[in-house]
């Protein structure tokens, strides 16, 4: 299954979270402060019912728990707390209906076994300097092409293709989501890479999957060297061949680049919104023209923050399906000041959607 995340950084991973829940949250928690009291709160409300914005965050997460092999039943209730409040039969049969209608009805990407899975993420090669669907790693179902499906769906015009929403409430559900994930930066930009560990172009020598780095997936930190394979973690002890800051567990064995950028530190938490931070999101600068645009916008802005997001890596040969990086001096402070700029960006964007497609 494609990103699945170390559970050593996230306490209950489920695949693809970008962010992770509390990104998620406080994504939504930043765009619930940013529509108090103007009517997109109340229709966001009335879509809703007793669930809250940031209730809601993680329900196309949570969908992923629906298992078609298994009829489309939820087999694992209780195992990610983010998921309790949508875990009642209704909600359960709910995400089913939405599985169900978004499992096998598409082309189904590289590394991927869904329909609804794919919509979280493009893998755009990091040498392109803007979103154009056409590019390698885009599809018309990719996290661009989706949040314009859900938001023509609340703008009560016509759809065709994946994902399918039957109604606005399941747009907006998926729709909360999605802002987040298109503004975590290995989910849209992605290095391309070659059995020495250099960077490819696929848009101009074609693609080779073998070149295809998964968002970050198959590119390992590994705590000793970066040459040491995951099957040799670590050893802890020595400061010189601790993991990388923010990561937990620091010293024992390796970890996803993707996953320490799921991850946000405890100041960046949807508690920690706070009067000063909804004040910064509100400098954003509102999105011009019709908002079923504005995706793109948002992943060639991505794109670039994905650009410094591995700027200055260093990547082993290939061995088997993965690689091995090493970060430069620095990285986890570089990394939480480029999360905490496209949270806030996330929670402003969803903000300006939600206020466009509900003005009254």
């Amino acid at each position: 299954m494609r990103r699945l995340l170390a559970a050593a950084l996230i306490a209950a991973p489920i695949a693809a979270h970008a962010w992770g829940p509390d990104g998620h949250q406080t994504v939504a928690t930043l765009a619930a402060g940013l529509i108090k009291g103007t009517p997109a709160e109340a229709r966001v409300a009335a879509l809703l019912g007793d669930l809250t914005l940031p209730q809601v965050a993680v329900w196309a997460d949570c969908a992923k728990g629906i298992a078609p092999g298994k009829d489309y039943t939820y087999p694992a209730p209780g195992k990610y707390a983010d998921c309790a409040p949508l875990e009642t039969p209704a909600r359960i049969a709910e995400m089913a209906d939405y599985v169900r209608r978004n499992d096998r009805q598409c082309q189904i990407g590289m590394d991927e076994d869904s329909c609804h899975r794919q919509t979280h993420y493009a893998d755009i090669a990091l040498q392109r300097s803007r979103y154009a669907l056409g590019f390698v790693g885009t599809r018309s179902d990719d996290v661009v092409g989706s949040l314009r499906q859900a938001i023509l769906v609340l703008q009560g015009k016509p759809t065709t293709g994946q994902p399918n929403f039957k109604s606005p409430r399941e747009a907006l559900l998926v729709l909360v989501h999605l802002v987040g994930d298109i503004h975590q930066p290995l989910h849209v930009g992605a290095p391309y890479l070659d059995a020495q560990g250099r960077r490819v172009d696929p848009d101009k020598t074609g693609l080779d999957p073998a070149s295809f780095t998964v968002g970050g997936n198959s590119l390992w930190i590994v705590a000793a060297t970066p040459a040491t394979p995951p099957s040799a973690p670590a050893k802890a002890g020595n400061p010189a061949e601790a993991a990388p800051e923010g990561l937990a567990g620091a010293g024992f064995g390796p970890v996803k680049l993707h996953t320490i950028w799921d991850g946000v530190p405890d100041k960046l938490k949807p508690e920690r919104v706070d009067a000063a931070w909804l004040a910064q999101a509100r400098k954003v600068h509102t999105n011009l023209g019709d908002p079923a645009d504005w995706p793109a916008r948002w992943a060639t802005q991505s794109l670039e923050q994905a650009g410094t997001a591995y700027e200055g890596l260093k990547f082993s040969a290939r061995q088997g399906s993965h690689w091995t990086v090493s970060l430069p001096s620095g990285y986890s402070a570089r990394a939480d000041a480029i999360k905490r700029q496209q949270l806030t960006l996330a929670g402003a964007r969803l903000a300006f959607v939600l206020k466009a497609v509900f003005p009254n």
